[in-house]
């Protein structure tokens, strides 16, 4: 029997695009950590505003069997370059190829020559393919597949672009000495504060947020610039479920410096079970003119001070690329922060 590949531009179609995960993956399946597209959210989402998406469904007689989205963002750097993302897939390599060719097609047709991905819609987003570290507890916004499915892509001819790590930071025992003193290094000037995020003035945080991505990630894999209004978005997503005490901005002079962004959520329900226990740190970023002075060091220390009075014992840092340079060198260099998964980018061009 041969692999449909059909266009979603339906409601309809939309609920079977979001229902599939759960043919994959019965009863582990936890919305969290399969976000759902929603449509509008690209007609009215500040965070989607510069992007195109398709998504698409590959039917085997009349049964879905696969899904993906096609995007492109307009903001995105490279011209050249669009993303595949939502991907799902039975073990079927013939499904694969059907979905990676639709996509092909959409992106070829609006000027693009290569695709990279997984990315949901936006780097901003979940993005990434498990590779390394299928066991344990996985964090909402965090990619999670079955194992084949790497194989599936390689067999489709994509490439692997660039690997991204999962760092896991415990809690439990001494902090690491070589963070201290670090850390204790930039407690030396008088002007740095640390302090949370302020939701209550989400507007001047948007801003904030903007002026440290776009001044400090510029050089990273997947970096698309945020407009203050972007930013402004973002917060207002997060406020909902993550404890504003974990997200950190540093000043120094009274002006933005850098962002430790650790999540973690405020409530259980909408999570796994004790996921609570854990956190995420999603964002460790310094303006460049601020680097070298210990400044991320006294962040994560203060971080880690205050997971570790709300009761987590782990703190998860990723996603890290392999390119980060700076990043990698400060979590390997410390005693108590193993490497626990690798995730990856595949690309092909078209």
């Amino acid at each position: 029997m041969t692999v449909q590949v059909i266009e979603v531009t339906s409601q309809r179609g939309i609920e079977a695009f979001n229902k599939f995960p759960q043919k994959i993956y019965g009863d582990f399946y936890r919305a969290p950590l399969f976000p759902t597209l929603d449509c509008r959210s690209l007609l009215f989402d500040p965070v989607f505003c510069r992007v195109e998406a398709q998504p698409f469904l590959a039917l085997k007689n009349g049964f879905t069997v696969g899904r993906v989205a096609a995007c492109i963002h307009h903001a995105f750097p490279d011209g050249e370059c669009g993303f595949f993302g939502y991907l799902e897939a039975l073990q079927d390599p013939a499904v694969a190829l059907s979905l990676v060719e639709a996509v092909s097609r959409w992106l070829a047709v609006r000027g693009r020559s290569r695709m990279s991905g997984p990315v949901d819609l936006s780097p901003h987003e979940r993005l990434g393919l498990l590779a390394e570290g299928f066991g344990g507890r996985h964090h909402p916004g965090m990619p999670y597949n079955p194992p084949y499915y790497a194989s599936l892509l390689e067999r489709c001819g994509l490439d692997i672009e660039l690997n991204l790590f999962a760092y896991h930071f415990s809690l439990r025992g001494n902090l690491p000495e070589r963070l201290l003193r670090v850390a204790g290094r930039a407690g030396r000037d008088e002007g740095l504060k640390i302090r949370k995020i302020n939701f209550n003035d989400l507007l001047r945080e948007g801003e904030v947020f903007s002026e440290i991505h776009n001044g400090s990630m510029d050089k990273l894999w997947g970096f698309v610039p945020l407009a203050p209004g972007e930013g402004t978005a973002i917060w207002q997503k997060l406020r909902e479920f993550y404890d504003p005490d974990l997200i950190l901005i540093a000043e120094i002079a009274g002006k933005p410096a850098g962002l430790c962004l650790a999540l973690c959520p405020v409530s259980r329900a909408p999570f796994l079970r004790n996921a609570w226990l854990n956190a995420r740190l999603a964002v460790l970023a310094v303006l460049p003119r601020y680097r070298f002075k210990g400044l991320e060091a006294a962040m994560l220390l203060e971080c880690a001070h205050r997971a570790r009075r709300k009761g987590v014992n782990a703190v998860e840092l990723s996603l890290v690329a392999e390119n980060n340079s700076m990043m990698n060198r400060i979590v390997r260099g410390m005693e108590g922060i193993k490497r626990s998964r690798a995730y990856r980018i595949y690309q092909k061009y078209i």
